[in-house]
């Protein structure tokens, strides 16, 4: 339910029957009788919801008309439900996209969130963004802009908060975004697989073993990793490392020790950890056919599930 006080009253005239609406639409209490990028059948059933009342929040229309869009292209409402809806009943966090970063626009700080689920195509839920273990301010009506990776790209949208849960765990329920606001852009060239394996990393300008630093493996691919250290590290963008891990396939072990170069570094939210984005220098063929195997290894098994259905 949204606040009445803070909704505007809609003509009929202001709704087009058969086209998506551009902003939910709530009655006079502000319970919400349609979700944006819904559409209104027919006359008959713009006349029954405007006996209720016709309402909606300026906020959600005003706030999304300032963002434009980008030359990095849109993503149709068919991916973006495989994105959202689909595969949120996978596993794998990174390949599934249940991990989304969220930040105000115009603003740099970042929060990851998890995506707790999908309600149709009307609405998403989402963790509550946390600041050193503590709730972050959001509103309802607050709009903010989401950044999240599937398949070999990376997506990038807006939604407006819908309601704001504290209990029993603090949670926000999203408006589901756009067409219009919806953004993707190709940066990968191989697939990634899921994956927790144990690494060590060790700087390429430091000899010693006291410079070895312990983590875990969180995705991997023929071009390179992401690693999360267990403690805090000083690596530098553009430097170069050492990283040490194992990966089992068929009943057989491989340990592997590759040069990467350091492409990103971020802080985990403790401010302990950090996640370091590598990539691999060039690797022999022998290694390059052991780490393409493992991912497509991961890969094949996750087409167990039904994760991937026509619409």
């Amino acid at each position: 339910m949204d606040n009445p006080k803070d909704l505007s009253p809609l003509a009929k005239g202001d709704i087009q029957i058969g086209q998506a609406l551009p902003f939910a639409i709530y009655d006079r209490q502000g319970v919400l009788l349609l979700a944006a990028g819904q559409a209104i059948a027919s006359t008959k059933q713009l006349n029954e919801l405007a006996a209720k009342g016709l309402y909606h929040n300026p906020r959600w229309s005003s706030n999304l008309a300032v963002q434009n869009k980008s030359t990095m292209g849109t993503v149709s409402p068919t991916v973006l439900t495989k994105m959202l809806l689909i595969k949120t009943s996978a596993q794998d966090p990174s390949e599934t996209g249940s991990f989304l970063k969220m930040n105000l626009p115009g603003q740099t700080d970042v929060f990851p969130v998890r995506l707790v689920g999908a309600l149709g195509r009307a609405a998403f839920v989402i963790s509550h963004p946390m600041k050193e273990e503590s709730c972050i301010f959001a509103k309802e009506g607050q709009v903010w802009e989401f950044k999240t990776f599937y398949g070999l790209s990376i997506y990038r949208f807006s939604a407006m908060i819908e309601k704001v849960l504290l209990s029993p765990y603090p949670m926000l329920v999203m408006s589901w975004p756009q067409e219009a606001h919806l953004e993707s852009k190709l940066i990968r060239a191989t697939r990634r697989a899921w994956c927790e394996v144990p690494a060590t990393l060790r700087d390429g300008q430091q000899a010693t073993s006291n410079a070895l630093i312990n983590g875990v493996v969180h995705n991997i691919s023929t071009g390179g990793l992401e690693f999360e250290s267990f403690a805090p590290c000083k690596l530098r963008e553009g430097g170069q490392v050492f990283v040490a891990f194992q990966l089992f396939l068929h009943d057989r072990k491989y340990l592997l020790e590759l040069n990467a170069k350091v492409m990103s570094i971020n802080a985990g939210q403790d401010g302990q950890r950090f996640v370091f984005g590598l990539a691999f220098d060039a690797l022999t063929d022998e290694t390059f056919s052991v780490v393409h195997a493992y991912v497509c290894d991961r890969l094949v098994r996750k087409l167990e599930s039904p994760l991937y259905t026509k619409d």
